[in-house]
């Protein structure tokens, strides 16, 4: 597990990115967010990067207290506890015949979480995992779902990873979000003030 971190000279958020939480996903996310780190970092605040925090392993839903049983879930665990960023983006692929079961509307009921909103290209973005969301160790956590076998997602994840790193307030990223994607960001944030409620997070 190799960390990237960019620090500005200026004081900002603190933004937490990583890729390859279980299984091979890492083969597809890691490259693409390697070719983010190489742009460069943000102009305030501190970004962090982990293109991949496991190269192969038995896969575990991050969804399930298992997970974080786990080596690669202690990792993450460790680093936002480290950390604690203001904002956590956590990057997956799925295959193909997930998509279904990512997105349906009875995910809630089959899973105990909302299902992924489509944003395009197949590029699903929800909250993070319930017990993470539970630890309180970060203020905005953000899921997204890259199809594994689609070339074209990678430009809109690194148009969404752009967003993140650029924007200065936790407000602004989620406003540019919303001018990008202003009807699926509004299904988005309604699901996830509703899991809230459920999950009795103030």
């Amino acid at each position: 597990m190799k960390i990237h971190v960019f620090k500005s000279k200026r004081k900002g958020l603190t933004k937490l990115i990583v890729g390859g939480l279980h299984g091979k996903e890492g083969r597809v996310v890691k490259p693409i967010l390697k070719s983010f780190i190489l742009e460069g970092g943000p102009r305030s605040g501190m970004l962090i990067i982990v293109p991949s925090l496991c190269s192969k392993t038995r896969y575990v839903s991050t969804l399930s207290r298992r997970y974080f049983e786990t080596n690669e879930g202690g990792r993450l665990l460790s680093l936002l506890s480290h950390y604690k960023p203001d904002v956590y983006v956590e990057v997956h692929c799925y295959a193909k015949k997930a998509y279904e079961s990512l997105t349906s509307p009875v995910r809630i009921i089959r899973k105990g979480v909302p299902r992924l909103i489509e944003l395009e290209q197949g590029v699903l973005i929800g909250s993070s995992p319930p017990f993470l969301l539970l630890t309180g160790l970060f203020r905005l956590g953000i899921t997204v779902e890259i199809p594994c076998r689609n070339g074209e997602s990678r430009e809109i994840l690194l148009r969404l990873l752009r967003v993140v790193r650029d924007q200065e307030a936790i407000d602004k990223i989620i406003s540019e979000l919303m001018r990008l994607y202003p009807k699926q960001l509004s299904e988005a944030i309604k699901l996830f003030e509703t899991y809230k409620q459920r999950l009795n997070i103030p």
